[in-house]
């Protein structure tokens, strides 16, 4: 059997910040994964400060960016394309290095994912697992790991996906414990959550012989360098396991708890 994964996020870095150990441990063990990534992550905060370096040197922005959005400010327009461009450079270099075969980007706008564009979202992913096949998909836990709201669309949107699907055998979130979590959190810019607790948890993957290879990816994400920096302190201090929910399988005979994804998937 050839095994296909198939890991749905918001934004680049997701897949280095979140469950790179494992994408990385599953490319070595041969599985086939493709990406799909919402948005190239065009609001990250290095577009902002670039902007405000424009308007010091009276280099204001005179056109709006390509993307057809109402809700951004003047100040978040300047350097949106060229965010995007670097960020996607970024997320295709850390897939290279976690042996993510494909990488594919929905188009959609970083931190505008929401209700009048949930199907076209839908639409996209649906047609990926159709034409992909895989046979495990994965995706942020509904609370969205750190409470991002993309994060949380995302996850619903791939569910919502998933079932309207036949293809995959599975569908995994990727979530944190509650010990994983600690005071600094309190200090995130928007509510992060709780975590779960271990009985919630169902699935855990020792990517202790991949932990070079996600600490690499996270670098790759170089305009992002604060917070691989703020996580990779974190990373260090805590087991090499990613943790994981199964929220809906079919079709195959599941046995809780689980240390492998494919588990039950034999053919």
């Amino acid at each position: 059997m050839h095994k296909k994964l198939l890991a749905v996020f918001a934004h680049p870095d997701d897949e280095a910040f979140g469950p790179a150990g494992t994408l990385a441990y599953y490319a070595k063990e041969g599985v086939e994964i493709h990406l799909l990534c919402a948005t190239r992550g065009e609001a990250g905060e290095n577009r902002i400060k670039n902007y405000e370096v424009r308007i010091r040197n009276n280099k204001a922005p005179k056109t709006p960016p390509r993307w057809p959005s109402l809700t951004w400010t003047p100040r978040m327009v300047e350097g949106s394309e060229r965010v995007a461009k670097i960020r996607e450079k970024e997320l295709l270099k850390s897939a290279k290095i976690l042996g993510i075969k494909k990488v594919e980007f929905l188009d959609f706008i970083d931190g505008e994912l929401r209700n009048n564009i949930y199907h076209q979202v839908a639409e996209k992913i649906i047609n990926k697992i159709h034409t992909f096949k895989p046979q495990v998909v994965l995706t942020v836990e509904r609370r969205g790991v750190s409470g991002h709201l993309d994060h949380i669309a995302i996850s619903m949107i791939t569910t919502y996906s998933y079932l309207k699907t036949k293809e995959p055998k599975k569908l995994y979130y990727h979530c944190l414990p509650f010990e994983m979590r600690d005071k600094m959190m309190d200090n995130y810019f928007v509510y992060f959550p709780e975590g779960y607790s271990r009985k919630e948890i169902t699935t855990k993957i020792d990517y202790s012989c991949c932990w070079e290879e996600k600490v690499k990816s996270m670098k790759a994400h170089q305009s992002q360098i604060k917070d691989v920096k703020n996580l990779l302190n974190r990373f260090q201090k805590w087991p090499k396991v990613d943790h994981f929910i199964l929220q809906y399988h079919r079709g195959v005979k599941v046995s809780l708890p689980e240390t492998d994804l494919f588990a039950g998937i034999d053919h």
